[in-house]
Formats: C-alpha cells, sequence, structure tokens
C-alpha cells in the first residue's frame, strides 16, 4: 500500500540535471498494482492553460513535507 494519497504534493527523489530539483507535483490519482504502484501527477506552477499529467512509480516521488 502506498503512502502516497491523492491531493497531496510530491516531489521526485531524483531528478536529471537540467530540471529543477524543487518541482511540486499533485497526486490526481493512485493506482495501487500487484507488483508496484503508479500515480498520476501533475505539475504545479508552470503557467500553462492545461497541465500535463504523467504515470509515474510511487517509488520515484517522495512526499512535500
Amino acid at each position: 500500500m502506498s503512502l502516497i494519497k491523492v491531493g497531496q504534493t510530491v516531489k521526485f527523489k531524483k531528478t536529471f540535471p537540467d530540471e529543477d530539483p524543487e518541482q511540486k507535483y499533485i497526486v490526481l490519482e493512485v493506482k495501487e498494482g500487484k507488483e508496484d504502484t503508479r500515480v498520476d501527477i501533475s505539475p504545479l506552477n508552470l503557467g500553462l492553460e492545461i497541465p500535463p499529467v504523467y504515470t509515474v512509480k510511487s517509488e520515484d516521488l517522495v512526499r512535500n513535507e
């Protein structure tokens, strides 16, 4: 079971060199699977009219405190 819940803000544990390590995402949906948990996230404060939605493994994320 995932510790990440819908509505929480999260960050990636590791980022690529050209990415902002402080970029925050909002959790839209948590999908529990047999082998792993996937999470739909959307970035905050990008200034886009329709922000993208990404599906990532929950193990790659950390809750924003």
